[in-house]
């Protein structure tokens, strides 16, 4: 399955994960190309039937979440907040922004 997800900085990057893929393997993806080691301030949203943004459920398969469309529009944004004297890798701190 093919995912295009789009970075805080809006560049738009593609994630090939299987069919049966689950949000934490698409979220691992996009941060292990990314660089991103702290993961878990991270999420993944999407637009929702009704045009409300969705969190994806990480735990759940992604084509269970989402309509069928291929490729998958994911965005990538930051779900939990921390200060910033907290965070340990740089690329974070960019994303994080």
């Amino acid at each position: 399955m093919l995912c295009h997800v789009t970075r805080p900085d809006s560049v738009v990057m593609e994630v090939e994960v299987d069919a049966k893929a689950n949000g934490e393997d698409c979220l691992n993806k996009v941060c292990r190309k990314l660089g991103i080691i702290e993961v878990d301030y991270f999420g993944l949203q999407f637009s929702g039937s009704k045009g409300e943004n969705l969190w994806l459920n990480l735990r759940n398969r992604i084509s269970q979440q989402m309509d069928s469309v291929t490729p998958c529009r994911l965005r990538l944004r930051v779900k939990f907040f921390v200060e910033p004297h907290l965070i340990l890798q740089e690329q974070t701190r960019y994303f994080r922004f």
